[in-house]
């Protein structure tokens, strides 16, 4: 039997009804016979966030949640799920990075396993730069150790004020 791993992913979006794509990635997840989703954080809304290739100035603002489930799916089928459910909410494979987009699922925790391959790193090396992974992580678990970085909150706490006040819970009216 497959070891069973705890995994945390970081979903955004900023094109169409983001809050459906989530809901709809939440259940195709927990239906998949190998994945227990177990806990989801609140939204949190922030500002485009891009590595200067695109203008992200004009984009809409990002909503973003992280996931924690239980799956024995290895990490490269969970990336291919991952990468299939982005599909299906319209995401095109082919857009330039940092581009705007329905729904983006990052693989950002399995575990306490490192990776580097190609296709995929883990723990996901923007995450400690993020504050709308790092926030909605430490509201589901502030104690996590984050392999190479320390606990989760400590390293939301080092981000700088500006990038921590760029990411805030985003509130249902």
């Amino acid at each position: 039997m497959a070891e069973i791993s705890l995994v945390y992913l970081g979903l955004g979006g900023n094109l169409g009804d983001v809050a459906k794509h989530f809901e709809h990635a939440q259940q195709a997840l927990d239906s998949h016979p190998k994945i227990t989703v177990l806990r989801t954080s609140s939204q949190y809304i922030s500002k485009a966030w891009g590595g200067g290739v695109v203008d992200v100035s004009a984009q809409n603002d990002y909503l973003n949640q992280v996931i924690e489930l239980e799956t024995s799916v290895s990490t490269e089928n969970l990336l291919r799920f991952s990468q299939q459910l982005e599909r299906e909410a319209g995401r095109n494979p082919q857009a330039q990075r940092w581009a705007a987009r329905t729904l983006d699922i990052d693989i950002l925790l399995y575990g306490q396993q490192l990776q580097c391959t190609s296709v995929l790193e883990l723990p996901h090396p923007r995450m400690l730069l993020r504050a709308f992974v790092l926030k909605p992580l430490a509201e589901l678990s502030p104690e996590l150790q984050i392999p190479g970085a320390g606990q989760v909150l400590a390293a939301l706490q080092a981000l700088s004020p500006t990038e921590r006040n760029n990411t805030q819970r985003f509130a249902v009216v």
